[in-house]
């Protein structure tokens, strides 16, 4: 597969996925969607980039990551076992090795991740 064909591949896997892990909570899901979009386009206009699913894989993979910090919900590839951002949990548990996308924090999230990393 390339680019657009993988995307639609990605962006499918990734609805399903939602449906399975926000069952019978689909107005909180679409709650969240709303928030996190515009969220994510704030970010975006500020100038930040999200690292692409072969990236995030291949850090999971270099640090035998089970969960991914950062991101938004829609954006977090099904492939962590969880994954979350600061105080909301997009799924799974909150503990193991985790891959940290950093930029992708607000100030207080980063914060927040540095004290519980002491």
């Amino acid at each position: 597969m390339h680019g657009a064909e993988q995307r639609v591949d990605n962006c499918e896997q990734q609805l399903e996925f939602f449906r399975k892990q926000w069952l019978d909570r689909e107005q909180e899901l679409i709650t969240v969607i709303q928030e996190e979009t515009k969220r994510t386009e704030e970010k975006e206009e500020a100038g930040y980039r999200s690292p692409t699913w072969s990236i995030r894989r291949a850090l999971q993979k270099i640090n035998k990551a089970t969960r991914l910090e950062g991101e938004a919900v829609m954006s977090a590839p099904p492939f962590f076992q969880s994954a979350g951002r600061g105080d909301l949990k997009f799924w799974g548990e909150e503990d193991g090795p985790t891959v940290v996308v950093w930029e992708s924090l607000s100030k207080s999230e980063q914060r927040q991740w540095s004290e519980k990393m002491g």
